[in-house]
């Protein structure tokens, strides 16, 4: 699918008549990860309820990267590669005594995001949406001091995004929403037991851009 994505950017910038200014820049910003929260409560073998597990909250991301922009007349294509950081804190009560216990455990994510926007420019003014391709770096994650853990992160992941933009001479900001089509928590797995807390992860990205 990345593969894909990429050959699809080549394609269209190939497409683009001759005539098409091309320009590239940096990119810096901020996001908000929006995940509905929901807390599992799963039993022991007697049918007593034994852990109780949860989203909390998740806290502001930030990303960095750059971009390529061809535009014809009214009309740009606009791949990106962006990395990504965010953070999600979440609860875990053992509620058998004498174990009973209440803790917040934190997860750190890393990704490399491959959008590609398609859009139209008029003034200032940009408007855009295409698809997303998320690739896993890394985690640092507390959970793993919880007996039974286990996390499967899947290599690649999908979605998409679409929002506005403005660009002052060298200088750009674009606001952002973006969804995903891959469960939030389904990688977490505790003694067998997947937590999939949201249908999807969402996000608002505030990005500030600078034109070479």
């Amino acid at each position: 699918m990345v593969r894909f994505l990429l050959a699809s950017a080549v394609c269209l910038s190939l497409l683009m008549p001759l005539s098409a200014q091309l320009s590239g820049g940096l990119l810096l910003g901020i996001s908000s990860v929006s995940i509905k929260p929901k807390t599992f409560i799963y039993k022991d073998e007697l049918g007593k309820d034994a852990v109780s597990f949860g989203f909390k909250k998740a806290n502001y991301g930030y990303h960095f990267g750059g971009f390529l922009r061809y535009q014809a007349k009214s009309f740009f294509i606009q791949p990106e590669v962006v990395f990504n950081s965010n953070t999600t804190t979440f609860t875990y009560k053992v509620l058998q005594a004498p174990f009973n216990s209440d803790s917040l455990l934190t997860e750190r994510y890393q990704r490399l995001d491959i959008p590609i926007l398609l859009g139209i420019k008029v003034g200032i003014l940009r408007i855009g949406a295409g698809p997303v391709a998320h690739i896993f770096i890394n985690n640092k994650s507390e959970l793993r001091d919880i007996k039974g853990y286990d996390d499967k992160f899947k290599s690649a992941t999908f979605g998409y995004q679409i929002g506005i933009g403005f660009d002052i001479q060298r200088i750009s900001f674009d606001l952002r929403h973006e969804g995903n089509f891959t469960h939030f928590g389904d990688h977490i797995i505790i003694d067998n037991h997947t937590f999939d807390f949201d249908k999807g992860e969402s996000r608002l990205m505030a990005t500030l851009g600078f034109k070479f």
